[in-house]
């Protein structure tokens, strides 16, 4: 970008350079007029006189104009009107060569009578996945799961999505059993078994998002990817998909409160304000999504598996369960 800036500025001076030329030979021959006219006949003569007229016709026609006299018009006003024509002319033209030479790079311009070259064509490489099957995937199941709780969406033999929807079945049971908690009349008893279940999905949908990317990372090996040299991505397609999971159920609920037939005045205008807001990040994030599997499939960008190590439910590596084992089961 740099050498294009400084070639295009060195290419103005050589238009002013040449237009200041011109127009300083214009000028000057503007004040031996009568010496041009007086030229001899021969046939190189001639063609000076010719060019010399040319040179200064346009500063006479301005200094005429400028001063209304055909014969008595000032010699310094021609001069300075040849001068500044011949400049806008110089530039005018390098203008359009310029723009003329950079049409024809821009469409590949070749002189006739040399085939043009076909550029190589490059090899058709089968997306990683495709994240508005994803997405759509996500919608289906939360509309279906409503109505029927057992339902299989994914497509028969699609390894892949048939993931997708396991990942996203252990965020569909986490919404409702943090919905649950939130009863008001929950009991003690009650809340005790719920979060027992929150933390049983939330490490379900944590290994199944790993589990995602580990099947997105074998595609890749057999192609000899990821790219161990490419910038690394700090968020793993896996997880990218855990949050689209998270927003479809954000979306499904929300437009059921904006067409909630018992809620009050404000509400539905409030919901479809955020409903366009999740909407709109959702496309955003299927679209980083796409980028990012694009990129390590071209080897421009890699992602690696970011294990969650969870450690609450690891009776090993949580205190409050093997201290109150060491202690007989007394907290």
């Amino acid at each position: 970008m740099r050498t294009r800036i400084g070639m295009s500025r060195h290419a103005h001076w050589k238009r002013l350079i040449a237009g200041i030329a011109i127009g300083a030979v214009a000028a000057a021959l503007t004040f031996n007029i009568d010496t041009l006219a007086r030229l001899s006949p021969i046939e190189l003569f001639d063609m000076i006189q010719f060019v010399g007229r040319v040179l200064v016709v346009p500063g006479v026609l301005f200094a005429i104009a400028m001063s209304g006299e055909t014969h008595g018009f000032p010699l310094w006003l021609a001069a300075l009107g040849n001068l500044a024509f011949w400049i806008l002319i110089c530039w005018l033209l390098g203008a359009l060569v310029e723009a003329l030479e950079e049409r024809k790079r821009l469409a590949n311009w070749q002189p006739l009578g040399r085939p043009r070259e076909s550029p190589p064509a490059e090899p058709e490489v089968a997306p990683l996945l495709n994240a508005g099957e994803v997405a759509a995937l996500h919608d289906l199941c939360t509309r279906e799961w409503h109505v029927r709780p057992g339902a299989a969406n994914a497509p028969v033999g699609e390894e892949f999505l048939e993931m997708v929807e396991r990942q996203h079945r252990a965020n569909f049971d986490l919404w409702h059993i943090e919905d649950e908690a939130r009863r008001p009349g929950a009991t003690d008893s009650d809340l005790a078994q719920l979060k027992r279940r929150v933390d049983a999905a939330n490490q379900l949908r944590n290994d199944l998002a790993e589990e995602l990317d580990r099947m997105l990372l074998a595609v890749l090996m057999q192609k000899g990817l990821p790219n161990r040299s490419a910038p690394l991505n700090s968020e793993s397609p896996g997880l990218i998909i855990d949050r689209l999971s998270i927003l479809a159920l954000k979306i499904y609920h929300t437009r059921e409160e904006a067409t909630r037939k018992d809620a009050p005045a404000g509400h539905a205008e409030r919901n479809i304000e955020r409903l366009d807001i999740l909407e709109e990040q959702r496309n955003d994030l299927a679209g980083c999504l796409d980028a990012l599997c694009k990129a390590a499939v071209a080897g421009t960008r890699r992602f690696k598996l970011y294990r969650q190590l969870k450690m609450y439910n690891d009776p090993d590596l949580n205190p409050s369960i093997y201290g109150e084992a060491k202690n007989g089961g007394k907290p």
